[in-house]
Order: C-alpha cells, then structure tokens, then sequence
C-alpha cells in the first residue's frame, strides 16, 4: 500500500487535490484507518489517477471526468463529448493565433517596421462596383464581416472574368460605418445577392501602399495613413478604400499588396 503522500507523488498531483478527488468520489483511498483516518493507496488505482489527470488536463469538468471514468456513457456519448472538446479546443487555437498576429503586428507597429510604402497624395477615379454591404457598429466586427462578404461574393461571380481588383469600402455614418464587399466586373450582368454600386471620383485624396504575408498590419497602416492626414493639416472625407492588387488567391502564392486609399479635404 502506498500512503497518500507517495501516492500523490507517484501520481504527479498534489495531497490536496487527492483529498478533493477523494470528497467528489473520482478517486477513492483502497483503504482508511478507521483510528487514524489516513489514507492509503494501491498502485493499481495509479491507472485511475492518470486517466482523471489526463482527462482533467484536456479541459473536461470533474464532473464529466467521474462520467467517463465510471463508463456511465454509451460509446457514441463518449466520442460527442470527446469531438466537442476537440473543436472548442481548435476554436480556441484559432483564436490565439488571431491574437498572436495582432501582437507581432502591434510590435512592428511600435518598432515602425510596418510595411508601407511611401504616403502619396493624389486623384481617385470612380469605380463601378457589384457588392455586398454591411453596417458596421463596432470595428471588432469588421474582420469577420468582411472576410465572409468577400466569400459570398466570389461564389457569386465565379465564372465571372473580373475588370479589375477586389476593392472594400467604408463610408462613415454616426456612429458606425457602412462596409462593403465588392468586385469590378464591368458591364457583366450582376447575378442575384449582389447589388452594383458607383464610389465617387475625388479629387484629393492620400495614400499608401500595404505589402505583407497576410494583412495582420493593415490597421496599423492605417492608422498611420490617418496620422499623416492629420500630420499635413488635412481632414479625412468620404469613402476610403482598400484596393486588393496582388493577393493570395492570385495563383502565384504571393502575399498581399493593397493601395489603402483616403479621400480629404
């Protein structure tokens, strides 16, 4: 028999904790001193213990744990739960490496090694755009919206040839923004789900060019471009635009290069 200090250490656990599994009845003591009350341990029940910990680890509840470990679940009840935890887990990647890019994107940010070209002030043309839009209340939304639109709208103009680049918009309004997912594809006929759209010509306007594996600085670039808005005594006015150029899903495996586009006055 082993006592409960050896048992924790064997297990890798504290005595605390088998106290706990022990209170929960996860993981009962194969013997009690009915004078001393200590606890003692088999090594068989170690199998036990490192299936709580491993299950524990995974990030089950101690009360899904004690359902597994008691076999309470039919076999396809068991595999649902394993699968949920894998996809919350997967979620869960997902979500990090978001935050991790919005990181290293911040840190380029302060040491000012952004990729971006040179601000350069000039004249914007019209463009005849089919598109889908969106209001936009918070910014945090505007990632996943736009990266969803974009996708109904390519699956809508698939066997379309394109008259010139992916563009996005977004004109102000309130509080908010009206966002929007477009394509040119000229004179085409615009299947249903998509709505054409004309984006004014400005005679004024600044912008700088964004160049990158994947577009985790574009806020950052612009915020840069508003800097030097602000920097050369101008005022931000009307729709700014993001010109897609070169993309990854050009063919050729480049990253991006998108003309970040912002009329003033």
């Amino acid at each position: 028999m082993l006592s409960i200090g050896e048992f924790a250490r064997l297990a890798g656990v504290s005595v605390r904790m088998l106290r706990h599994y022990d209170q929960l009845g996860l993981l009962r003591p194969d013997r009690v001193d009915s004078r001393s009350g200590y606890r003692s341990y088999a090594a068989a029940q170690l199998a036990r213990a490192n299936q709580l910990i491993g299950l524990k680890d995974l990030g089950f509840t101690l009360e899904q744990v004690g359902v597994l470990l008691d076999g309470e679940l039919a076999e396809g009840e068991v595999v649902a739960l394993m699968r949920a935890r894998r996809d919350a887990l997967r979620a869960q990647i997902a979500t990090d490496e978001h935050r991790l890019a919005s990181i290293e994107a911040r840190l380029r940010s302060i040491a000012k090694e952004n990729p971006m070209s040179e601000f350069v002030e000039t004249s914007l043309p019209a463009l005849m755009l089919v598109q889908q839009s969106v209001r936009i209340k918070e910014i945090s939304q505007v990632e996943e919206a736009m990266s969803g639109m974009f996708q109904q709208v390519n699956d809508l103009l698939r066997d379309i040839p394109r008259a010139g680049p992916g563009v996005a918009t977004y004109t102000p309004q309130g509080e908010g923004m009206i966002a929007a997912a477009a394509e040119q594809i000229g004179d085409a006929p615009v299947p249903d789900g998509l709505e054409r759209a004309t984006v004014e010509a400005q005679p004024r306007a600044l912008t700088v060019r964004y160049t990158g594996g994947d577009l985790s600085g574009i806020q950052q670039s612009w915020q840069g471009l508003v800097a030097e808005v602000e920097a050369r005594g101008l005022t931000p006015h009307g729709t700014c635009r993001e010109v897609y150029d070169v993309t990854p899903f050009d063919g050729d495996g480049a990253g991006w290069s998108v003309d970040l586009q912002q009329p003033v006055a």
